[in-house]
């Protein structure tokens, strides 16, 4: 799971918002380089995880039959430095749908404190129509979802925190 960036659902509320939380380890070979010395979480590293968490969101509404592709992050900025070994809060809240359209607004905090924020757009389609083959997709979806605490989120109505 090297690139999924969401550790785990605090909150999972489907057609609503979810909550996550990531937090990226010290010792990530990412560090070696950006920055040696100073070392600081890429901004698009921090994007990728708000853009995953409303990702999950967006499938959980579709109960998983549709899979979202983020085609768009407007507005992003950056209000704070994120570094090594800091928990990120991931909070994204459904803004407006339209068939297989999807906007949220993305927050990313440490400590309380906004990092980061963005408006993400999602196109949804159809894993199988697009060739891909179901038992293998149905399979990681189920597995990962299982991993990061998405599927005790839903049982919980929502909360784990």
């Amino acid at each position: 799971m090297r690139f999924v960036l969401v550790d785990r659902f605090l909150e999972l509320e489907p057609g609503k918002r979810a909550l996550a939380s990531r937090v990226f380890p010290r010792d990530d070979e990412l560090f070696a380089d950006h920055f040696p010395g100073f070392p600081v979480v890429p901004g698009v590293l921090v994007t990728e995880a708000m853009g995953q968490t409303g990702g999950w969101l967006v499938a959980a509404t579709y109960g998983f039959d549709r899979w979202p592709l983020l085609v768009l992050v407007e507005g992003a900025k950056f209000r704070r430095l994120v570094l090594p070994g800091e928990e990120l809060r991931l909070e994204v809240t459904l803004a407006a749908s339209r068939e297989s359209s999807w906007q949220v607004r993305a927050e990313a905090r440490v400590d309380g404190e906004r990092a980061a924020e963005a408006r993400l757009v999602y196109h949804a389609f159809d894993p199988v129509a697009a060739g891909i083959a179901p038992e293998t997709f149905q399979g990681w979806v189920r597995s990962t979802f299982e991993a990061i605490g998405g599927a005790a989120a839903l049982a919980a109505g929502g909360s784990r925190a």
